[in-house]
């Protein structure tokens, strides 16, 4: 599109956050004059994030970007699909982990060392709500690795989330220890003679995150993405708004798996 891009946000912090990362990328925006519907509304994440994305595209904005969204109805989150496609929206998440650039850049090549592997073991440190949220996140980041969890256990003990179950012929196995310090994920897939590791900042940075896979052969480093996940999602708003063509899918892979871990809790 030739005209400025307007964006606007319905939460304070949002629009410094995503603005600085705009300014990287080969697009003019400014910000909405109020009382007038943006291109572009940031959405927070956190409570009833699918009721506020609703109402943004309700008002006609033509993208929605939700910023680490959280657990939520899965029929809502439905809805808000079939919204979006009626009216030819965009709906993007931008999520500290499942949205690593590193992670998303390698997908394919991850996902063929994957089938090779028995067990994925996934490690998060980071301050978190409930279980659910905990396990929202870690499972978020396995759908991102191609896999498609099917999570049969979640408790919580302490100040810890502990989770397990499968992806098809894979154990899973996840465990998520609230603190404020040391944030990040990390993820280990261990297979007969070959194991990868994966470790993901979850920071709002540009910091590549670090692959490894190693083999009898020795050990092999991925080379690393340096963007942010942020900026991963505009370019996927901008992609969109440039090809009018929505896509949902996300949207509806978000669904089944909060409606996973809802029925665990």
């Amino acid at each position: 599109m030739n005209a400025p891009l307007t964006i606007a946000a319905e939460a304070p912090g949002l629009l410094p956050r995503f603005g600085r990362t705009l300014t990287s990328l080969p697009v003019s925006y400014i910000e909405a004059a109020p009382g007038s519907v943006p291109h572009v509304m940031l959405v927070s994440g956190e409570g009833e994030w699918t009721r506020r994305a609703a109402d943004a595209i309700g008002q006609g904005c033509r993208a929605v970007i939700v910023s680490d969204p959280g657990m939520a109805s899965a029929d809502r989150i439905m809805a808000l699909a079939d919204l979006a496609e009626c009216n030819g929206a965009i709906v993007e998440f931008a999520e500290p982990y499942a949205g690593d650039s590193t992670l998303l850049h390698h997908r394919r090549d991850i996902a063929q060392h994957l089938l090779a592997v028995s067990s994925i073991i996934v490690t998060q440190t980071g301050l978190f709500e409930s279980a659910a949220s905990a396990a929202l996140q870690m499972v978020r980041t396995l759908r991102a690795l191609g896999q498609a969890p099917l999570i049969t256990s979640l408790w919580m003990t302490g100040h810890a989330a502990m989770m397990c179950g499968t992806s098809g012929a894979i154990l899973i196995e996840g465990l998520a220890i609230s603190a404020s310090a040391g944030l990040g994920q990390r993820i280990e897939a261990l297979g007969f003679g070959r194991t990868l590791r994966l470790t993901l900042h979850g920071d709002e940075s540009a910091r590549p995150a670090d692959f490894r896979i190693a083999n009898m052969k020795g050990e092999r480093k991925l080379p690393g993405i340096y963007q942010s996940a942020d900026r991963a999602a505009w370019q996927r708003v901008l992609a969109g708004i440039g090809s009018d063509m929505p896509d949902t899918v996300r949207l509806q892979q978000f669904a089944e798996d909060a409606a996973m871990i809802g029925r665990l809790c």
